[in-house]
């Protein structure tokens, strides 16, 4: 699902490329942590699916924690460890894996959204202003001062997206993404 990221005023592009280049070094980070971590693994083997919301909670504070050593180790810029170790365990527990980010007339950053009730909650991020207190946190720490962030996803992308998933197997779309 690509979640578009946009900046007043715009940033610098030299300041996106870095915000890009960053984004992926922490999910490298991350990616790697939680296939060698025993700590992190161990955490990841406990999410169920009928999990309360207590259970989720802490695992998902668990993660963070993890993440956060892990970004800090990592080189990621001080700045930017808390929001996206929170970030990247927000979406562990909720089978919401980041992607990759790409320039297009903002920054896009696409989430792998791992079942149709991830999906909701990744919108629920979005709406809540969960994500844009991330991304702002993100970009004011990289860019030195103070920007509005607007974070959101397109309806038409949402609604192919969601099309993908009613369409029945082998009956026409051939791509989706």
């Amino acid at each position: 699902m690509p979640v578009h990221v946009e900046t007043s005023p715009p940033l610098a592009a030299s300041t996106e490329q870095s915000f890009i280049a960053e984004m992926h070094k922490a999910y490298g980070i991350i990616d790697r942590v939680q296939k060698t971590w025993p700590a992190v693994i161990q955490l990841m083997r406990q999410l169920k699916p009928d999990l309360d919301s207590f259970q989720r909670i802490a695992i998902q504070d668990g993660l963070r924690q993890q993440f956060e050593v892990a970004l800090y180790q990592g080189a990621v810029p001080h700045g930017m460890v808390p929001g996206l170790a929170l970030m990247f365990a927000h979406n562990a527990v909720r089978y919401i894996q980041f992607v990759l980010a790409n320039l297009g007339q903002s920054v896009v950053a696409y989430f792998l959204c791992k079942t149709v009730k991830s999906i909701y909650e990744l919108g629920q991020m979005i709406m809540s202003g969960f994500m844009h207190a991330v991304f702002a946190a993100v970009i004011e720490s990289m860019s030195r001062t103070t920007v509005d962030v607007n974070v959101y996803v397109r309806a038409d992308e949402t609604n192919f997206r969601l099309l993908c998933l009613t369409t029945p197997q082998d009956k026409g779309l051939l791509i989706c993404f």
